[in-house]
């Protein structure tokens, strides 16, 4: 005979485990980021939360262990505790660090590095928007924080166009000392702007260097506006499918705001607005970020895959996995194959709606994403556990081969030494 059951203490332990995991996830992603690999980083995000998840709906049975009844928690409680580190932590968070690997391979890219072509604005009117040289201090800035397999090239332009720096990989620090000299040597702004010869001059190097490609990247910055024939200057780069993104100042007039954002539109590309020159730092290191095309799964993907079709699916379906080895775990902690089976179809379920919500939502506000990672943690406690009710268990109990032998085993036992018993007792008469 079996029923359905329903535990609203181990749906609200549930949901406290899954606030306690995202918590110490999030301290994760924005400590250990940028010092560890993203299938590592992914690995612990998952894993913790699950060890948390499965920790607290352990309590939430030993309190009152509606579901698995007070024989589990007389004499299982200590297998399950056994049971709770490696069914968790250890086979959850090693799942999550493959589909990770599979979700950030560069399935396109090869052996390719990712190549940065700064194309910077030396025109007249830059002494007014930029007294303090704050642009070429940001460019600098930048240089020190890329990886080593990364590759750059800079071009300054005004009326006419300079390669200040063709294209290099950033193979080790001598290599980027002399880049940043190089930014720090230029020649002080003069003459108007030709942001056409630019995006040429750009062109030509990439084509020159065979890169390019979507690991690409241009970096627009400019205070002024010029004739641009957009439709040609943009068409090789969205053949190639790069991004151009730009950044403007604020004292930009609006034929010029018009211009830069067209261009970024046009390449899938975005558009940023300075307000201060001070402000220029900051914005190269986002659009550094972003030309990395580092993905994780929790997340907002970026770069030329941000739109992939493709990588959304190996997302979600990842999550799908993730929340039905969550539901596994929970089934192995109890040893109850009723629950195992309910668990593990209500985690998939609710891993396909984190997933899809994930994929969705994620944007580039750092809070919002914060706010949706919590939905999506707090969405796969709580629709995992309220599977109970709609997979009926048996009334008698679901112990796995493991818990039943074991019981087998002591029953056995008890029934050899009765039959010694009544043996010895025969003889005695």
């Amino acid at each position: 005979m079996s029923q359905r059951k329903l535990s609203l203490l181990m749906i609200l332990c549930s949901l406290i485990g899954g606030v306690i995991g995202f918590v110490v996830g999030e301290l994760i992603l924005s400590q250990l980021s940028t010092e560890l690999p993203p299938w590592l980083l992914m690995g612990l995000y998952f894993g913790q939360y699950a060890l948390f998840v499965g920790l607290m709906c352990l309590v939430a049975e030993m309190i009152s262990p509606r579901l698995n009844g007070h024989g589990w928690k007389q004499r299982y409680v200590g297998a399950s505790w056994k049971m709770l580190v490696p069914s968790t932590l250890i086979m959850v968070g090693v799942a999550a660090m493959l589909l990770q690997l599979l979700y950030g391979f560069s399935y396109q890219r090869g052996s390719s590095t990712d190549n940065i072509v700064m194309l910077l604005d030396t025109s007249d009117s830059m002494k007014v928007s930029d007294p303090n040289n704050q642009l070429f201090q940001a460019a600098s800035d930048v240089v020190r924080k890329m990886d080593n397999d990364m590759q750059i090239a800079v071009i300054t332009f005004n009326d006419r166009t300079e390669v200040l720096q063709p294209l290099v990989q950033l193979s080790d620090q001598n290599v980027k000392d002399t880049v940043i000299a190089k930014l720090q040597n230029h020649l002080g702004p003069s003459g108007g702007t030709q942001i056409e010869k630019a995006l040429q001059t750009a062109l030509e190097q990439l084509q020159a260097a065979q890169q390019l490609n979507p690991s690409s990247t241009v970096v627009l910055m400019s205070d002024g506006y010029s004739n641009v024939d957009l439709q040609k200057a943009m068409e090789p780069y969205k053949q190639a499918n790069m991004h151009i993104h730009t950044v403007g100042m604020s004292q930009v007039d609006a034929d010029g705001t018009y211009l830069l954002k067209r261009i970024a539109e046009e390449t899938g590309g975005t558009y940023f607005n300075v307000d201060h020159a001070e402000e220029l730092s900051g914005i190269f290191g986002q659009i550094y970020d972003m030309s990395r095309q580092d993905r994780n799964l929790v997340s907002e993907r970026t770069g030329a895959t941000a739109d992939s079709t493709f990588f959304a699916i190996i997302r979600v379906v990842g999550m799908l996995i993730i929340g039905g080895l969550l539901g596994l775990a929970l089934g192995l902690i109890f040893d109850n194959r009723h629950l195992a089976k309910s668990f593990t179809i209500g985690g998939a379920v609710a891993g396909l709606l984190a997933g899809l919500l994930l994929e969705s939502a994620l944007t580039s506000s750092d809070w919002l994403d914060t706010m949706i990672r919590l939905l999506a943690c707090a969405l796969m406690a709580v629709v995992m556990t309220l599977f109970t009710v709609f997979i009926p268990a048996s009334t008698s109990g679901g112990q796995t081969s493991f818990k039943s032998r074991i019981g087998k085993g002591k029953r056995s036992s008890e029934r050899v030494l009765e039959s010694g018993n009544r043996t010895s007792k025969r003889f005695d008469s």
